[in-house]
């Protein structure tokens, strides 16, 4: 597997990020019920047990680090611009370990610290992880898995170039609103209503891909 080693900063941080998790699992008493989901209030409305969030906590960093290490193999995009994803990818892939990385480990420390904190971590870790992603999607290359895959963008290379453009703005709009968002309180009216917006600007580019689809068609 000849990009491993693009990869490395990612992956030994997916093992890191691992043996954390378990250590946190042990500190975590057999019938506590640990946070999964938050509405859009910032509010807990959905629990897992411990074996679950540490299931979860495992699986989706590693799939996430197996979906970008491997494209390679299953993406028919890929060889005709190796250069430019592999400029990308890794940087993408330690990005997302790390922050769904983070929002676990939080999820897994809550017992011990979720009363404690007053801000909403969720909002703050996601708002960051969309402010650094708005960096880093105008310049993945088109293809069927990742970026904003709309039926318009990955059939026309212009439309792709302007929507992940458009996109980078609405993903670091949206995280800044996001980080904005966590330090308000977590019952918050307005925190609803912030969380609501960025839902908007974010799906924004979708809307936006149709748009260049149909100005391109008269």
């Amino acid at each position: 597997m000849k990009n491993i080693k693009n990869h490395l900063p990612a992956l030994i941080l997916l093992l890191v990020y691992a043996a954390i998790s378990f250590v946190l699992f042990l500190q975590v008493p057999a019938d506590a019920q640990l946070p999964m989901h938050w509405n859009a209030k910032g509010e807990v409305d959905g629990y897992a047990s411990a074996g679950g969030a540490l299931a979860f906590a495992l699986i989706l960093p590693t799939a996430l680090f197996l979906l970008l290490l491997l494209l390679p193999y299953y993406s028919p995009k890929y060889r005709a611009q190796a250069e430019r994803f592999e400029k990308v990818l890794p940087k993408m892939n330690f990005l997302l370990v790390f922050f769904f990385g983070l929002i676990n480990l939080y999820i897994l420390a809550y017992p011990m610290i979720g009363d404690k904190i007053k801000i909403n971590f969720i909002f703050l870790l996601i708002g960051f992880m969309f402010a650094f992603l708005g960096n880093l999607i105008p310049k993945v290359p088109r293809n069927f898995f990742i970026g904003i895959r709309t039926p318009w963008s990955i059939t026309d290379e212009d439309n792709w170039y302007h929507t992940h453009r458009v996109g980078a703005k609405a993903f670091l709009l949206g995280g800044l609103l996001l980080i904005i968002a966590g330090f308000l309180p977590q019952n918050s009216i307005v925190a609803s209503a912030v969380f609501i917006l960025v839902t908007i600007i974010v799906l924004y580019p979708v809307l936006y891909s149709f748009i260049l689809f149909k100005k391109k068609g008269e």
